[in-house]
């Protein structure tokens, strides 16, 4: 049950968040919103670890294409960030929610990336066929 009200809110922080970066955009460029993001990220990250994790970050072990995220995050903030000034933070949310589950579904059918593999099942197609209809209609309705 926590895990849902922790992605509620989430979610939240999202429709906030791009919002937020969608204003950013009338006062820097694409990548100067990733910048700022990312900086004030990282600042904050930074002071929690040095305060409450009081161990020093460590690279070893790590597999290389994992940091292939910070790629990823700024991809997506300078995208969602360009395409809420031009289409609204519900359009950009809603079309955005196609691309999570597809790759969602693809990952976990693969197990890619130490998920554990759950298997896509064709009953499964008719809840995504409803959740393109419904984001079609919240874009275009």
């Amino acid at each position: 049950m926590i895990y849902f009200v922790f992605l509620v809110l989430a979610g939240i922080f999202q429709g906030f968040m791009v919002s937020l970066n969608g204003q950013l955009g009338n006062y820097y460029s694409l990548f100067g919103i990733c910048f700022f993001v990312h900086m004030i990220a990282a600042v904050f990250l930074f002071l929690y670890i040095i305060i409450k994790e009081k161990k020093p970050i460590s690279f070893r072990g790590v597999p290389k294409y994992v940091y292939t995220v910070g790629f990823m995050g700024v991809a997506m903030v300078a995208t969602s960030s360009w395409c809420t000034l031009h289409i609204g933070a519900t359009a950009m949310l809603s079309l955005s929610v196609i691309g999570q589950m597809l790759s969602a579904a693809i990952i976990d059918h693969y197990g890619w990336f130490n998920a554990s593999k759950r298997a896509f099942r064709l009953k499964q197609l008719p809840c995504y066929l409803l959740v393109l209809i419904g984001v079609l209609v919240v874009v275009y309705g």
